[in-house]
């Protein structure tokens, strides 16, 4: 029978929860291992109508293999020994393969740390497929026996392996590998590197933030910069160096637009209080007359920084444009001082630039975003009327009005508010209705 020490361990766990205390230590494995045995028919017929499904190809059939493998895992931990038996196939063809894989996606529903000791066997195991399903099953598990297994394996993975493995110690986000992980950000594969950001996001080491800043200036994949600066903002706190660091980095011809906008945001978190490189870099952008996002976001990082002249400044070069005959009734430029306004929590002043986007705006789309603006304004302003008047002429549906509130305690407050609360469940019984 294959998998013996699987069916054993798993058997053990049950009949020490079942088994009589008078019953000795020395005779306990043999009937564990006699009661595995008299269930594994009940478990095989249990699981028979499903291996057929289990062997399909997740990617295509995704949908209905999520609603086979949650059925699989209500089976419960009974089934666990017959599960972990298709982790390690004999012939590693496409379905086998296939069935590995859903076999695993239904014991990460199973507690994996409960069989952690069969998992770790498979992950030291000469079978590919079991490798790397265990591996990944090693992550999902939660323990931190679990690390030092796939660093025991960092070294010496195969291609493929080294990237799951990273995966792995991302979702269990200890620090204590730190230091030999983030020595792979020199690799010139960029799915590894990515993959040890997010280690580092996860796990949080601050022992890793020399290496982290001598490896950003010579990262060349655009698109993992952004990780860096997410790193950067939860370790380099108020840090010259990391702040220095990232100011070559602002430039808009190298970088995506809400990249650079987010990085300009974290900097309010990573350069310390009244850093006079970062304060000269962010008011280039003001100085040259930029009223948008990236102005309001520069704008509010100076003010974090111990600077408010940026606010002051920004509002004065937007009032200075509105005069301006070409641009008195452009809808853009009230909605940035609106933000601005946003910003400042002046919520009265917002509502009414909002206000004046609407009868400017000539895009529904624009007009429809503007009126949820609208909501958060007169939420804030407690005025719960106007608020559910913006509701109703708004449009949105339930769920975009839920991660509205998400984002904003005053409209979370606002919803819970009678005459608000009653238009709501109108809307959901409307909504069940169709």
């Amino acid at each position: 029978m294959r998998n013996v020490r699987f069916l054993q361990a798993a058997a053990c766990a049950i009949a020490a929860s079942v088994l009589p205390s008078q019953v000795s230590l020395h005779d306990l494995p043999a009937l564990a291992r006699a009661r595995a045995e008299r269930q594994r028919p009940a478990q095989e017929q249990a699981l028979q109508p499903f291996w057929t499904d289990l062997a399909l190809e997740y990617r295509d059939n995704a949908q209905y293999l999520d609603q086979r493998i949650a059925m699989v895992a209500a089976l419960g931990d009974s089934v666990v020994p017959l599960l972990l038996e298709r982790l390690q196939p004999v012939a590693a063809n496409a379905q086998s393969r296939n069935l590995a894989a859903n076999c695993r996606r239904v014991l990460e529903r199973l507690d994996p740390s409960s069989f952690l000791d069969a998992l770790v066997e498979l992950a030291r195991s000469n079978n590919e497929v079991g490798r790397v399903e265990s591996i990944q099953l090693l992550g999902r598990s939660g323990s931190p026996r679990a690390v030092p297994v796939l660093m025991s394996l960092h070294d010496q993975a195969q291609q493929g392996e080294h990237l799951l493995i990273l995966q792995s110690l991302a979702r269990l986000a200890d620090p204590s590998p730190a230091d030999r992980v983030v020595s792979g950000l020199g690799s010139s594969d960029k799915s590894i590197r990515g993959a040890i950001l997010d280690y580092l996001i996860a796990a949080k080491p601050a022992s890793a933030l020399p290496t982290v800043l001598q490896s950003l200036p010579n990262e060349k994949e655009r698109n993992l910069v952004p990780k860096y600066v997410q790193y950067l903002a939860a370790v380099a706190r108020e840090n010259d160096f990391a702040a220095r660091t990232l100011l070559p980095l602002l430039d808009r011809e190298k970088m995506d637009f809400r990249d650079l906008l987010t990085m300009v945001e974290k900097l309010a978190a990573i350069a310390p209080k009244e850093h006079e490189p970062t304060l000269k870099k962010l008011h280039e952008w003001i100085d040259a007359g930029e009223t948008g996002s990236l102005a309001l976001a520069a704008a509010t990082t100076l003010r974090s920084l111990g600077d408010k002249s940026g606010m002051k400044q920004l509002l004065a070069t937007i009032n200075e444009q509105m005069k301006r005959p070409q641009r008195r009734n452009e809808p853009q430029l009230y909605e940035d001082r609106a933000n601005l306004h946003c910003a400042n929590e002046d919520w009265k002043d917002a509502a009414e630039d909002f206000e004046k986007v609407l009868d400017l705006a000539q895009s529904d789309l624009l007009r429809r975003r503007i009126r949820g603006e609208l909501v958060r304004c007169e939420a804030h302003r407690s005025r719960w009327d106007r608020m559910l008047k913006w509701l109703k002429e708004s449009e949105w549906t339930l769920s975009e009005i839920d991660a509205l509130a998400l984002r904003d305690s005053a409209v979370k407050e606002g919803l819970t508010r009678p005459s608000v609360r009653a238009w709501l469940q109108t809307q959901q019984r409307e909504a069940g209705g169709k």
